[in-house]
């Protein structure tokens, strides 16, 4: 009897990870739609020359703003926690207002291939959420640095003879973004996996395969860089392949 009650409550935390993982999966679907409406809009101009210039002027003055909400976010959610108050929707606030000053960036400045590359973020962001349901955290954090990895590479390989400066400067923010990872893994080891009061990753984590991901993403990006354009279909096939390891890694340690 103990053992039916435990496998139902077992069966019931199942079904309420799976249905948010659903509801997530759903939420990406929704964002490729918009995408796809604003490709039709502001490329395609399938809804006349007067929608696609209202896009744009909206971009020009977003390109600004979305700064100062940003800004505006960022003191009001430092106001909250100075005060002991829930920062939940200046934060919330905040990551809407920076996703839509990215887009903002990236339709008026990489146009028209802009929303095209901005369509690959809902569909990687599927993969990942199913990683992190299915998988142990750390697997998730891996693989989100090794996918920014490869759109890096990818975006190299497509655009870097039109937009040189671009491209470059993407690079080295990734760059950044990896060497802040790997930082920010020394931390959690030595805090057991928390940072501060919030449990980041579990206490048994494996920090190396994390810093080796940091090491291996780093050195393609890199090489993309150094070896040019031509070298970065296989630079690809590097990262994914590492990818595929660490999906293998992991499945064995679940089992």
């Amino acid at each position: 009897m103990f053992d039916k009650g435990k496998r139902a409550r077992r069966q019931n935390e199942d079904d309420k990870v799976f249905n948010r993982m659903l509801l997530w999966l759903a939420g990406a679907v929704v964002l490729e739609l918009l995408l796809l409406l604003l490709q039709k809009a502001y490329v395609d101009m399938a809804f006349g020359a007067v929608a696609a210039k209202g896009l744009l002027d909206f971009f020009k003055i977003f390109n600004i703003a979305g700064v100062v909400i940003l800004a505006g976010c960022a003191v009001w959610a430092a106001l909250f926690a100075r005060s002991g108050k829930p920062v939940a929707l200046p934060a919330a606030l905040a990551a809407a207002g920076g996703v839509l000053w990215v887009v903002s960036l990236v339709c008026r400045f990489i146009y028209p291939d802009g929303v095209r590359i901005l369509m690959l973020f809902p569909a990687g962001g599927a993969v990942l959420i199913i990683i992190l349901f299915l998988y142990q955290r750390p697997f998730f954090y891996n693989a989100a640095l090794t996918c920014g990895g490869l759109l890096a590479v990818w975006l190299h390989r497509q655009y870097y003879m039109n937009h040189p400066r671009l491209i470059t400067a993407c690079i080295v923010g990734g760059l950044v973004v990896l060497a802040l990872a790997a930082a920010l893994a020394f931390l959690l080891r030595r805090n057991d996996g928390t940072l501060g009061r919030v449990r980041v990753l579990p206490p048994e984590s494996n920090y190396f395969m994390t810093w080796l991901t940091c090491a291996v993403t780093a050195v393609v990006m890199v090489l993309a860089l150094v070896l040019g354009v031509s070298a970065g279909q296989y630079l690809l096939y590097v990262l994914a392949g590492w990818l595929f390891a660490q999906a293998v890694y992991f499945t064995v340690k679940m089992m």
